[in-house]
């Protein structure tokens, strides 16, 4: 067999004439080739395997020549030839690599697609960071402080832990661990407010279908900060003596008094507990709002907890703290070395506005220690009372409790405090401002701060009077 195969040489092909077009030159073992000419007058020669499967005669490609070498073809021959030893059909072998190659590329090219389409989602999928910009810009921006709180709040202790995650992704367990986390701090309270805050936002999200379930939903105060005890701190007479013995009720010196407060933190202090404004009404005071000559101050809708416009009728003790604060501005700006601002009562020193209220609320915490803080206050217990630890809202809540001991009807007190009335009905129809009894009211604990703020106050005895 080896004499009739390979009968070809390069030399033989490469002397073909043009007349040759359409012969067949056989090189033996099945193989041969018919003779082409091309445009361009160049001979090429295409080689076929002959072949038998069974009693069918066959034939199959096995490349032309000169665009390959003699080795090549007679190497294609072979490899065909030993698929017909072993019993195949090379034609019927190549139809099916043909469509396995072509299922694997539609495979492949399936598999890119799904991949791209992934892509697609996973870029198109809102992550708790995503949520949180949406539901703040739409939501959480209309608080008072503009959502100021809930970013710092969620940037320390939401987003660095669960804010790359994908929405559907996120479980319970999740914000358990964050929760558990922020109480482990010792600050329950804020883990209460971070989880009141998730469930406003997975609700955002649910109602507009970005999620499917709530992973909140569950999840109580119990679970998170624990149930909080409602304060009920009153500071009693004798404490508000105490008070006025480190904190200053005149005076325009800037830093004064055992606690050293700053001037602007001294006269918030005593504005809360004569006129029963909330600490962060008492910030965002402004100069226009504040009557010296009507002795009036109005806190507008926009600044009051309730959304409420509020009416306060200042007494001489509160209409003093203005004066303190308006006084260096006329007299003596060279001494003071707070902000001097034509809008704010309390301008902030190192932006632009009104202070924040964790200042106010920061330097009364500072000084009710019992050790001192490294680069902080050296007056650590100055504010510290008898009754023990006391906040700005209880200086609220002081002076609501010491208008009830004067005799001041609660319905007045409510007033007052600017409270909004829960009972839909009374709401309605109680729509009396009781203006005049306010003003006696605020008179009677104006005139009640001025005895306990002085230096004889021990002794004072509260008279009952009838506003």
């Amino acid at each position: 067999m080896a004499k009739r195969e390979n009968q070809l040489t390069v030399l033989y092909l490469k002397s073909l004439k043009l007349e040759a077009k359409g012969t067949t030159v056989k090189d033996g073992g099945g193989l041969s080739g018919v003779v082409s000419i091309g445009r361009d007058d160049r001979i090429s020669i295409s080689f076929t395997y002959q072949f038998r499967v069974g009693d069918k005669r066959r034939e199959k490609r096995c490349g032309s020549w000169p665009a390959s070498d003699l080795a090549t073809i007679r190497a294609e021959r072979d490899r065909l030839r030993a698929i017909v030893a072993e019993g195949g059909d090379p034609i019927e072998q190549a139809n099916f690599e043909r469509e396995q190659a072509e299922r694997q590329k539609r495979e492949e090219a399936a598999r890119l697609r799904e991949a791209d389409a992934e892509a697609a989602k996973l870029a198109n999928r809102h992550t708790i960071s995503s949520l949180f910009e949406a539901w703040h810009s739409a939501a959480a921006t209309k608080r008072k402080d503009a959502g100021k709180e809930v970013r710092r709040a969620f940037e320390k202790d939401v987003l660095p832990s669960i804010g790359s995650m994908a929405l559907e992704d996120v479980r319970r367990r999740h914000v358990m661990a964050l929760l558990d986390d922020i109480t482990a701090r010792g600050v329950g309270r804020m883990a209460n407010r971070v989880l009141s805050d998730l469930r406003q936002m997975f609700r955002y999200a649910l109602i507009r279908e970005y999620v499917e379930i709530d992973p909140t939903a569950l999840i109580s105060k119990e679970h998170a900060g624990g149930k909080e005890e409602e304060r009920d701190r009153v500071l009693s007479p004798n404490e508000i003596h105490q008070l006025a013995a480190t904190v200053p009720v005149s005076g325009l010196v800037n830093v004064a008094g055992p606690a050293r407060l700053e001037l602007p933190t001294q006269c918030a202090i005593w504005l809360m507990l004569s006129t029963l404004a909330r600490v962060g009404e008492v910030v965002r005071a402004r100069w226009q709002d504040v009557d010296f000559e009507k002795k009036e101050w109005r806190i507008p809708a926009e600044h009051s907890k309730n959304g409420e416009a509020h009416l306060i009728h200042l007494s001489d003790f509160a209409l003093q703290q203005f004066k303190r604060l308006r006084g260096p501005r006329e007299f003596a700006k060279a001494r003071v070395a707070y902000a001097i601002d034509e809008t704010w009562v309390f301008p902030a020193t190192r932006r632009e506005g009104y202070v924040c209220i964790k200042t106010v609320q920061k330097q009364i915490k500072d000084r009710q220690r019992t050790t001192a803080l490294s680069n902080r206050t050296k007056t650590f217990d100055a504010l510290s009372l008898s009754g023990g630890d006391w906040t700005a809202h209880d200086l609220r809540r002081t002076g609501a409790t010491m208008l009830g001991n004067l005799g001041v009807r609660g319905d007045v007190i409510e007033k007052c405090l600017n409270h909004a009335e829960d009972n839909k009905v009374k709401r309605i129809y109680q729509r009396a401002e009781l203006l005049e009894e306010r003003r006696a009211a605020f008179s009677l604990l104006g005139n009640r701060l001025d005895l306990l703020t002085r230096a004889n106050a021990e002794n004072v005895i509260p008279l009952i009077k009838r506003a």
